[in-house]
């Protein structure tokens, strides 16, 4: 009797028990989200506020969300000031999310992982990201910043005073590390006659083709300026003088079979180019001199052509 007697009050207190973690298992989860949102919302916001640097956020901000769910990877994307910051593996299930505020685009970003998130973890994210909007903003903000006081507001490449101050610097790594180095001084031909028959916007949109031929031209790792009107320069690192006539033999090329075209008439474009290649004597003002001597020589000399200083 008395055994029988202890066996129901066990099944009693073990149904307690049950009913203690029941109730526990539907009531902790509920105020676990919201405290830990809390807290991640807090923390965000201040590290957040920490740098103007856009990749810095990004990543500060795709480190702060790890520790509350796990991705494989990401990529932010914004067309204007044209960054892209990628991590890991972008294959497998995706979240994404076009950034803006206001009318201003902020980008797109897209987080990857192999399984499906769950509808908590896109809540928790969503929310994060209403944080993220302001210091994205102002990354964004500050970078094109940035790009405006380094490049030509007309054609996007360097500016004269990016090219003054890059191209000491330059030289001095190709001194000191025995490199080749080479500058292209670059003259539209005949540029004033375009302005004078076409009008200055056809003139600008053909400073703004024939930049981006050049681009086209270069390495990624070559150095494009706007010297001033219908001038520019390129530095071309790490590049002997046989490669470097190559460069900018296919310049020349390029620039000559631009097809543009006003009222159906093509415009006749092409450029003079002087190249000069680093000696052990040369520093910045001799170099650049020799390379424009060497184009003004192409332009009297008929123009549409190379001469090597």
């Amino acid at each position: 009797m008395q055994s029988q007697t202890s066996t129901q009050e066990l099944i009693k207190e073990l149904k307690e028990v049950k009913s203690i973690f029941t109730n526990c298992e539907k009531v902790e989860p509920k105020g676990y989200d919201r405290e830990l949102e809390q807290q991640a919302r807090l923390d965000l916001a201040i590290s957040l506020q920490m740098s103007l640097d856009l990749d810095w956020v990004i990543n500060k901000f795709m480190e702060h969300i790890h520790a509350y769910f796990l991705f494989d990877g990401f990529a932010f994307n914004c067309a204007e000031p044209n960054a892209q910051i990628k991590y890991a593996r972008q294959k497998g299930h995706s979240c994404s999310y076009n950034l803006h505020i206001e009318d201003t685009d902020l980008g797109k970003l897209e987080i990857f992982r192999g399984r499906k998130f769950v509808e908590s973890e896109l809540v928790l994210l969503e929310n994060l990201l209403s944080i993220l909007i302001y210091p994205l903003r102002n990354a964004v903000q500050f970078k094109q910043a940035l790009k405006l006081a380094h490049c030509d507001a007309l054609t996007g490449v360097k500016n004269r005073s990016t090219f003054d101050e890059s191209l000491g610097r330059e030289i001095s790594l190709a001194q000191r590390h025995g490199q080749d180095f080479t500058m292209l001084v670059i003259d539209v031909d005949f540029f004033k006659k375009v302005n004078d028959m076409y009008g200055h916007k056809v003139g600008d949109d053909a400073l703004k083709i024939i930049a981006s031929t050049i681009k086209q031209c270069i390495r990624t790792t070559d150095m494009l300026f706007r010297y001033g009107g219908e001038e520019f320069v390129v530095l071309l690192g790490n590049t002997d003088c046989e490669k470097s006539y190559v460069i900018a033999d296919r310049i020349l090329e390029s620039v000559r079979d631009i097809n543009m075209r006003v009222k159906k008439q093509k415009i006749e474009l092409t450029v003079s180019i002087g190249m000069a290649c680093l000696n052990i004597q040369d520093n910045s003002e001799s170099l650049f001199n020799r390379a424009d001597t060497a184009m003004y020589t192409a332009k009297n000399d008929g123009r549409d052509q190379i001469i090597v200083a």
